[in-house]
């Protein structure tokens, strides 16, 4: 199931999208359509993106929460060990 997480997200994300830019054939920019609920969401970008677009913005956010969860993961074992070795 956690492999399916970041495509949930994106699908939300672009659900959550108040305007849509659309440049059309004259090269003119317009709002475009918005999605029609969620199978249509996941319909439109499997048809214009395939499956690399449930996957956009993934590695960024990857390297966003890394640093933290590098941090909190230390923090935790060395007050696991410190409590293991001196707590009784």
């Amino acid at each position: 199931m956690k492999r399916f997480l970041p495509s949930f997200q994106v699908v939300k994300a672009r659900l959550q999208q108040r305007e849509l830019y659309v440049v059309d054939s004259n090269q003119t920019l317009r709002l475009g359509a918005h999605y029609n609920g969620i199978i249509d969401c996941i319909k439109r970008t499997w048809m214009h993106e395939g499956v690399y677009g449930f996957y956009k913005g993934c590695l960024p956010n990857a390297v966003r929460v890394a640093p933290g969860a590098a941090i909190t993961f230390f923090a935790y074992e060395t007050i696991s060990d410190f409590l293991c070795t001196y707590g009784h």
